[in-house]
């Protein structure tokens, strides 16, 4: 049936257009919102459009891309389509007429990011990206107006004031938000389209080093202040979890009886179950003696968070104690990865204690398996030499 009360649950189950059939596109009808169709192609994109009449003229107008543009934007517009044709304007000459006034800057407020604070959970670093350095290059023209030769000067001034990785990261955002538009029926083409990152050096890889490793958890005991950051950095180092994922947690979260923490939402936007080992069991089972706060690691009065959010000061003190130089809070996560596959541990084993969505990421840390399988061959190759008398 092609015609029916549309659903996101129902949109989403449509196939593609079957590929032997003469048409290139499968169109469905909402009944529940006349007027508004959705069009379904032969790779299996989905497009909202609103057909109507506009004195006798049969019309239609490009909606945008489900899921881009949600069932619920999709029928609010056709609300409005309906509300300019009740006083005799066309939406189709009213939308020229935006496009041709939108700056980019009235595009970010009033669609990119309502849209990103429904659909990203990290919109703020894109309004933090936005605020910085994009708007005050781009913010005053016209959407339409932008060209490929704006982007890249923006793209090449941002790494001549920060760095090729920084400036990769707002090219990104700007792709995105060109990409969007296109999406939403505002922009034929996006002018970023084939636009170029920077080379970036490889990715930073420090740990741990076998020698260094004694030294931390020497000066990490020996610290007779702030034992709660203390508390922080020893489980980040037990656990690989990542800093705001420790800092943040919460007493509910804990289950001490079962030996796990589990964490709602993490950096990839999933849910994960943390196994506490002993080290780290020791470490929480000290701290839910001495604590009444809802956070595990609460903040000080007058903080305008509930937990300790930087632990900068005292991991420096620690590394400074321990005489251990170019090491960040972020690199114990590495260590624990490394120490993990020191002991056996595969890289599967590894993408799971991390919570790497991506089996990709934990691919930094093959050169340390190699090593250590490197290491049990030649184990082998001692007991056979051993056995053989050879």
């Amino acid at each position: 049936m092609r015609r029916f009360p549309f659903t996101k649950k129902a949109l989403e189950a449509l196939p593609p257009q079957d590929p032997d059939s003469v048409s290139r596109e499968a169109e469905y009808s909402d009944s529940d919102c006349i007027g508004l169709k959705l069009r379904v192609s032969k790779g299996g994109r989905k497009f909202f459009q609103h057909r109507y009449r506009y004195l006798g003229r049969k019309k239609c107008l490009t909606l945008g891309e489900f899921p881009h543009v949600s069932l619920q934007e999709a029928r609010k517009m056709v609300s409005e389509h309906k509300a300019l044709l009740a006083r005799t304007i066309d939406p189709s000459e009213e939308r020229q007429q935006k496009q041709l006034h939108l700056t980019f800057a009235q595009f970010t407020d009033q669609m990119y990011l309502p849209h990103a604070m429904s659909h990203k959970r990290t919109w703020k670093n894109d309004q933090y990206a936005l605020n910085a350095r994009i708007l005050p290059a781009l913010g005053k023209y016209r959407l339409s107006s932008i060209t490929a030769r704006d982007i890249t000067l923006f793209h090449s001034q941002v790494k001549e004031k920060t760095s090729a990785t920084s400036a990769n990261h707002y090219l990104i955002l700007v792709k995105r938000m060109f990409n969007l538009s296109v999406m939403w029926g505002l922009l034929e083409k996006s002018p970023a389209t084939g636009l170029e990152k920077f080379k970036q050096p490889p990715l930073r890889e420090r740990y741990l080093e076998p020698e260094e490793l004694p030294r931390f958890l020497k000066a990490l005991e020996e610290q007779d202040e702030d034992q709660l950051s203390v508390a922080a950095i020893k489980l980040l180092l037990f656990t690989g979890c990542r800093k705001n994922e420790i800092l943040s947690l919460q007493w509910h979260q804990v289950r001490l009886e079962e030996g796990m923490v589990f964490l709602p939402l993490t950096k990839n936007g999933r849910s994960r179950t943390v196994i506490l080992n002993t080290k780290a069991m020791e470490v929480m089972r000290e701290l839910a003696r001495n604590n009444s706060s809802d956070y595990v690691f609460p903040s000080r009065a007058g903080t305008r968070k509930g937990y300790i959010y930087d632990l900068r000061k005292p991991f420096e003190k620690v590394c400074d104690a321990a005489g251990i130089s170019g090491l960040r809070v972020h690199d114990l996560r590495h260590s624990f990865a490394s120490i993990a596959i020191a002991s056996g541990a595969s890289l599967y084993d590894v993408q799971k204690l991390l919570g790497h969505s991506d089996p990709s990421m934990t691919q930094r840390y093959a050169h340390l398996s190699k090593d250590s399988l490197q290491k049990a061959t030649e184990k082998v190759s001692q007991m056979l030499e051993m056995a053989g008398g050879l």
